[in-house]
């Protein structure tokens, strides 16, 4: 079989692809086109990402019914415990139920709900 040479257009039956592989996208689908703006960033004073304090009230001098008004709550200043109270209290909460003994387990709920502390560490280390 002599040796001939291809034009970038021309190809083999060795070259082509197979009759069952899948197209690709671009042959399938027509590109997506988006119509709006893209978001920008808050880069003016006065476009609205701050809210003067005169515009601040307490939501009892405002009706929550208003469509022109977005009403945010802020919580409670109650106790959040931290990491070693959420872990103390879930270990006591565990070893009560698992050896039956209910006070330890409502120990262990204070002290998850900030009702109740981690008591002192006793013994010759603690001072």
């Amino acid at each position: 079989m002599p040796f001939r040479r291809l034009s970038a257009t021309q190809k083999t039956e060795e070259q082509s692809p197979k009759d069952d592989a899948p197209l690709p996208p671009s042959q399938v689908t027509k590109p997506t086109r988006v119509n709006s703006a893209p978001q920008q960033a808050s880069t003016s004073p006065g476009d609205g990402s701050k809210i003067p304090a005169d515009q601040i009230h307490h939501p009892s001098e405002v009706d929550p019914n208003d469509p022109n008004l977005n009403v945010v709550e802020v919580p409670g200043d109650s106790k959040k415990p931290t990491f070693k109270e959420q872990v103390f209290g879930y270990a006591k909460v565990i070893r009560g139920t698992t050896l039956g003994k209910q006070e330890v387990k409502q120990h262990g709920e204070q002290v998850l709900r900030g009702e109740e502390t981690i008591p002192k560490r006793r013994g010759s280390t603690s001072e």
